[in-house]
């Protein structure tokens, strides 16, 4: 499962490869659909005891204080396994759950190599997205569809490439065989099925296709499995959901089953999936999916899309762009305050005036939530931030900012809070606090850092949006209980005295909003997030508007009467108002019970698990990370001639201890070489040791005699990572230091006449890269900047020594989306041993490289997008965008022995396909055009024209 927005650190690195044997399977490697999200490496510190509940299906591995969590989450393994009334099969895998408490993120995922699951315990707030569920039951539902996924997928070819290639191999050959839509989209399924809510059950996960049918934009089948760049695109959680319950609606229960079957074993060897598709329906495949939206169309309802006349559209589409106004305020003047994030523009508070005229005022700290509250002319939100060492402790501090003044006020720190209010005199504020231990509270804060209070939560409640009443002296906030039900909640905070507005329900509440004595919120109605308002005076409930795609994050203008939401369409979230009196008002009891929405048949199969949740027994045990720290789970050949050989790679279940062993045949020595290297991140220092032996390395000497000899390496050393994280940018520190032993024993001949070599040399290192948030558009974030330096040199009485410096820095285009990219680089090494180490100074594009002791290089770089083509080929191979490079490389290097000085100087173009494989992994390829400006003193007579393939995988 991945919550849409919210992931917002990422690490990707390019690599650029030759043809080689390997490459094809480096691009299919990374083609798996579940496993998204990067795994975080040694992310907690020692300090936190893990415990397990190991039993004959599954074990969960959680700290002490998940242990309620932690049975009911195996509880409900074991019923899914004995009772799944819509199995894909009999198999059942073990395997390893974990439980992460310190992140602020709400997430999880199924991941194939290493096999095992890890939940982010941190409860997703927005109950209109992800329902009123405890939070992990809700992900136990979605995730161990996953594991059902890969238990019974296991058959034939990813069998067969689970002997070759291991774990890796297995996932590699599943997502070959079947589409990510099918893996979400079944899961969802799942979800909905085995409990009273899920995403089938809400709204707004429909908001997605139901806002192209409104606005008629029919998409092709591989634009809508790769995505836009210039348009909304829904993702393949919605596009899955939407086929596969229409399968099981149209064809039976059992159809996914028996076309996964064939498409695992390949019984066609080309689009597998599709015939087995169109072999059980009796349909072309594509005939099938315009089946699934027609029948879709036709239980939504969707008709033209006709605002009521006394609506008055805000703001309108923008060209090739998608862009999203988000929690508006209309203020005195008429202007409207509201946070702006399009696929050009990073979140940015802007000022809409009357008139229309946009006036950007800040961009949004980094954040998990866009949520904001803005009272007396100030901003309060949340902003992210992170422990400098220990990636998973993650917080949510609040700041607020004064637009008049531009002032920003940080009063909270390393705190984990969540959608603040200011009180109407805009001295105090209120937010959620979430802790480690799942429970949550509201916590009443002075913004002059003279109070702080934790409002008891003697019921067990799950706080959100919570709000101030117009005199400060109550707070409204939506909350759900432990059944998943929702209501409101006004808590008086001199007495804590706590009043239900309505009873609960089975049903989901979000965006609360308190305008004088009117309480603003959005729920479900008839398959439509409504807007209600409930009247705190009369201790009434009224319905206010149902547009057919929501209405969401409304505030009313209480000097002119006028309310103002948004509501989603196919080109973003869009601005309405609309006077109060025009409102067409309907009393209700209570908001309406979540509904089942569309699917009719699963409802025989139905069973709500989450009703009888009972804790599993077992006896529960410390989890000893350091006893569990080998964990080979994959390998893979590789055939880069003369080397042949294998690897095998090693995770632990906490991520922390990484290996890889590796065994090399080089035919041309007919030499052997095995090394193992593992680097430990469970201790503040990431703890690096490698060995290599290499046995019988051989060069010839003459025509009669060859020299043969075995080298043996060691080596260690230490790794600080830090992440600085917070304001606009992120921000890494990342120190390093190594200590290498090489051994050379010349054997045979060699012994008697060349005496034994040692070489033994330290390596230091230091990078710092910081960069602001990146919108999708761009190619590369407005500011970035990147400072390296490494310097290794000999230690065992041989002088040797190389010093290589790195800097880059990265400013905005003269044009929207494009950047200027300028690096430089410095590399000295002394003249008798600095040979010894490799030379990784970037070179001038177009020449071969030399190695003389003296170098430094400097590179201009202007890279613009060229055209968004958005077509595919097949389902291979889907074009998103074409962007360009111009640059210009300027190498200079100085031999100290002759003094000669060789300058190296190119100018050309690049051109970049960014493109999607298989409907699946995002993949980039490109070609290069460099001159030489200057003589390539290793190739006199070189063509100063020089064309380049390009092929770099991002790897996230």
């Amino acid at each position: 499962m991945h919550v849409p927005n919210r992931k917002i650190v990422y690490r990707s690195s390019c690599l650029f490869l030759r043809m080689k044997t390997k490459f094809l399977f480096v691009i299919l490697l990374f083609c798996t659909a579940v496993t998204t999200n990067a795994q975080v490496f040694g992310g907690n510190p020692a300090s936190l005891k893990f415990y397990q509940l190991n039993t004959d299906t599954v074990r969960i591995i959680f700290p002490k204080s998940l242990e309620k969590q932690a049975r009911e989450v195996a509880w409900l393994q074991h019923q899914l396994v004995k009772h799944n009334p819509a199995s894909l099969g009999m198999q059942h895998r073990e395997f390893n759950v974990v439980l992460q408490n310190q992140t602020t993120t709400s997430n999880a995922y199924v991941g194939p190599a290493p096999w095992r699951s890890e939940f982010y315990m941190m409860p997703d707030l927005n109950n209109l997205e992800s329902g009123a569920l405890p939070w992990h039951r809700y992900l136990a539902l979605h995730e161990f569809r996953h594991v059902e996924q890969f238990s019974n997928f296991n058959r034939t070819i990813p069998k067969l490439a689970g002997v070759f290639f291991g774990q890796e191999g297995q996932a590699v050959a599943m997502n070959l065989s079947v589409p990510d839509w099918f893996w979400e989209g079944d899961a969802v399924w799942q979800e909905t099925m085995s409990s009273t809510q899920g995403r089938g059950r809400l709204p707004s996960f429909f908001n997605a296709y139901r806002s192209l049918w409104l606005a008629k934009k029919n998409y092709s089948y591989q634009k809508l499995r790769n995505g836009s760049y210039r348009h909304f695109v829904p993702n393949h959680y919605d596009l899955g959901y939407l086929l596969v319950t229409y399968g099981r609606e149209k064809y039976g229960n059992d159809l996914w089953t028996k076309v996964n079957n064939d498409a695992l074993d390949f019984k066609q060897l080309v689009f597998s999936f599709q015939k087995a598709v169109q072999k059980y329906t009796g349909v072309e495949y594509k005939q099938f999916v315009n089946d699934a939206f027609n029948w879709y169309k036709e239980r939504m309802q969707v008709e033209a899309h006709a605002f009521f006349a006394n609506m008055q559209p805000v703001t309108k589409a923008e060209k090739n762009n998608v862009v999203n106004y988000l929690y508006p305020v209309e203020e005195a003047d008429g202007s409207v305050l509201v946070l702006k994030t399009s696929y050009r523009q990073i979140p940015t508070w802007v000022r809409i005036h009357q008139n229309g005229y946009e006036e950007k005022l800040r961009p949004k700290d980094i954040t998990e939530d866009q949520y904001y509250s803005y009272r007396n002319g100030k901003i309060v939100y949340t902003a992210f931030a992170t422990d400098a060492r220990w990636e998973w402790k993650t917080y949510s501090v609040i700041k607020i900012w004064n637009p008049a003044v531009n002032e920003i006020k940080k009063i909270t720190s390393k705190t984990r809070l969540f959608q603040p209010d200011l009180s109407p005199d805009a001295t105090k504020v209120i937010a959620v606090n979430a802790t480690t231990d799942l429970q949550t509270n509201l916590q009443l804060l002075a913004v002059d850092d003279t109070l702080k209070i934790d409002l008891p939560n003697n019921n067990n409640y799950v706080y959100s949006y919570p709000k101030f009443s117009a005199d400060g002296s109550s707070v409204i906030s939506a909350v759900r209980n432990q059944k998943g039900e929702m209501s409101l909640l006004q808590t008086t905070l001199a007495a804590n005295d706590e009043k239900l507005l309505f009873p609960f329900s089975n049903t989901v509440i979000g965006f609360v909003q308190v305008s004088g004595d009117t309480v603003l919120f959005t729920s479900p109605q008839n398959g439509r997030d409504a807007l209600y308002m409930y009247d705190l005076q009369q201790k009434k409930l009224f319905r206010a508007a149902e547009l057919p795609n929501g209405n969401y994050q409304a505030s009313i203008n209480t000097a002119t009467g006028t309310l103002i939401w948004n509501t989603f369409t196919a080109d973003g979230y869009m601005l309405l108002k609309q006077k109060i009196t025009d409102l067409r008002l309907v009393e209700e009891a209570a908001p309406s019970q979540l509904a089942d929405l569309y699917v009719a048949s699963t409802k025989s199969i139905e069973r709500n698990l989450l009703q009888e949740v009972k804790p599993m027994e077992g006896e529960v045990k410390r989890y000893h990370s350091g006893l569990n720290l080998f964990n080979i789970h994959s390998w893979r050949p590789f055939t880069t001639d003369p080397d042949y050989g294998i690897t095998f790679y090693s995770n632990n279940i906490l991520n922390t201890m990484i290996g890889e062993y590796t065994y090399n045949y080089n035919r041309n020595e007919k030499s052997h070489a095995v090394s193992a290297a593992l680097v430990y991140g469970g201790l503040y220092p990431q703890l690096s040791v490698g060995a290599a032996q290499t046995w019988n390395r051989s060069q010839a000497y003459n025509a009669d005699t060859t020299f043969t000899w075995n080298v043996s390496n060691v080596n260690a050393g230490v790794t600080l990572p830090f992440n600085f994280t917070g304001g606009l940018l992120f921000s890494n520190l990342t120190l390093s230091s190594s200590i290498n032993a090489e051994q050379i024993n010349f054997t045979g001949v060699a012994k008697q006449l060349l005496n034994n070599r040692t070489l033994n040399y330290s390596s230091s290192s230091i990078s710092w890269v910081t960069q602001t948030q990146k919108a999708y558009q761009q190619i590369y974030p407005k500011f970035a900047n990147v400072l390296s330096a490494r310097y290794r040199r000999t230690i065992n009485g041989q002088q040797g020594s190389q010093l290589l410096l790195n800097a880059g820095l990265y400013l905005p285009g003269f044009f929207r989306n494009h950047s200027l990219v300028l690096f430089a680089s410095a590399f000295t090494r002394d003249t008798l041993r600095g040979g010894l180490f490799s030379n990784n100074l970037s070179f001038a594009r177009g020449f071969n490289a030399v190695n003389l002791p003296r170098m430094w290089r400097v590179s201009a770089n202007y890279h613009f997008p060229i055209v968004y083509p958005e077509f595919g080929v097949a389902n291979l191979i889907y074009f998103l965008r074409v962007r360009g490079n111009l640059f210009y490389d300027y190498t200079h290097a100085r031999s100290l022995r002759t003094g000669r000085e060789f300058p190296f100087e190119s100018t050309g173009a690049e051109i970049y396909f960014d493109t999607r494989l298989w409907n699946v992994q995002s993949f980039t390829f490109g070609v290069r055009y460099s001159r030489l400006l200057t003589t390539d003193v290793l190739a006199p007579n070189k063509n100063p024209n020089q064309f380049e393939l390009i092929l770099p995988i991002e790897l996230f």
